[in-house]
């Protein structure tokens, strides 16, 4: 069984650099459990006249048909995506949500329109569960069951618990491959597209492949170096532990649930750089072999960061003044850069930047430069 969870948790990541693989690897997942299928939802314009979109879903679904469904069924489809939202949202772990909570009654659950027309199709029941808590708008997890099933088994949550931390990971991570996706193919093939910096490592450490960025880190910032045989060592030991903990197993991903940015190496006292690190275990790019190694994202919180301010400002409770200290955060000042700005005293700067932290549940300015990064963010030059 573990050599099955490692298996999928690869396979999991290896999306996360290719976008192109998550059909497949949706579909893993729902046949490991008896599923029919599941999608990967986000909402467009969550604020305002909202629709749904289907972003990823596995490889038994025509996305056309999935997409005619939702628009036909859209206020119901909403309303059972809000049910889920409010008891997902419960606790920072990923926990799948039956869809006992959409009905009083199983009878009254089996007459709603949009289920009538799920059960023409060969489905039933549903769970579903936030994969990211920052932004509740994107990955949505659902999985879908046949007619003939009653919904997931408790050894079926159980490997579902398994997974989703990781697939929460690599769909955070994957969003530079989503839009690179969309007009490109994968990540390591146009590396030089990408504002975040990019390292490719061997199975041993050993640095395979950089972009532009990540060199210009690199040369910046005293976090990180090449040794003598060509391996990459960080500076601190503390950041070096928890890196070969990340490296030793594709397991010890995924351990922060519904917000996989806390997994970051904050490699500095200031947050110059956010590190995280992902398995690497297979790529068109490379080649039909396995490659076995990891992949490094690392971004340079210290430059700016353009996101909408508008939705981080909603989703997290901020006031107009905390809004206003965020942008200037996104732009890469100190605290005392921001006091100067704003023309106020840095004890109140720190005072609105220590309330800005607890809201969005960070612990460092590093983690919410990173938490901003799902809002929005261009990755692409």
């Amino acid at each position: 069984m573990t050599h099955d969870i490692r298996d999928d948790v690869l396979s999991i990541y290896d999306a996360a650099t290719d976008a192109r693989r998550w059909p497949d690897v949706l579909q893993r997942i729902a046949d490991r459990i008896d599923a029919v299928g599941c999608i990967v939802f986000e909402w467009q314009a969550p604020f305002g006249d909202r629709s749904l979109h289907a972003s990823h879903c596995s490889a038994y679904y025509d996305p056309e048909s999935v997409r005619t469904y939702i628009d036909r069924h859209f206020a119901d489809e909403a309303a059972d995506q809000d049910a889920f939202e409010a008891h997902s949202l419960a606790a920072d772990s990923i926990d799948l949500i039956e869809d006992d909570v959409l009905a009083p009654s199983s009878a009254a659950l089996r007459a709603k329109p949009n289920v009538v027309t799920l059960q023409k199709l060969g489905i039933l029941h549903r769970a579903a569960g936030l994969l990211n808590k920052d932004n509740t708008a994107i990955s949505r997890f659902s999985v879908q069951f046949g007619v003939d099933r009653a919904g997931p088994t408790p050894a079926h949550r159980h490997r579902l618990g398994q997974l989703l931390p990781h697939i929460a990971k690599a769909l955070d991570l994957g969003q530079a491959a989503a839009q690179l996706g969309r007009t490109h193919g994968g990540v390591l093939n146009l590396l030089e597209k990408l504002k975040v910096g990019i390292c490719v490592l061997d199975p041993a450490g050993h640095v395979v492949q950089t972009n532009e960025e990540f060199q210009r880190q690199q040369a910046a910032h005293a976090v990180f170096h090449q040794d003598l045989k060509g391996k990459l060592r960080f500076r601190r030991p503390h950041d070096q532990k928890q890196f070969e903990a990340l490296v030793t197993d594709a397991l010890h991903h995924g351990q922060y649930g519904g917000r996989p940015r806390k997994e970051a190496i904050a490699t500095d006292a200031e947050g110059f750089l956010c590190i995280e690190v992902a398995p690497l275990h297979q790529a068109d790019e490379i080649g039909s072999k396995t490659f076995g190694g990891y992949i490094l994202h690392s971004t340079d919180t210290s430059v700016p960061v353009s996101c909408d301010i508008t939705l981080v400002q909603r989703a997290h409770g901020l006031t107009d003044s905390e809004r206003a200290v965020m942008e200037l955060i996104g732009q890469g000042l100190t605290n005392r850069q921001i006091a100067e700005v704003r023309g106020r005293a840095i004890a109140t700067i720190n005072a609105q930047v220590k309330s800005i932290l607890s809201k969005t549940h960070c612990a460092t300015r590093t983690q919410l430069v990173r938490m901003m990064m799902s809002f929005g963010v261009s990755y692409l030059k």
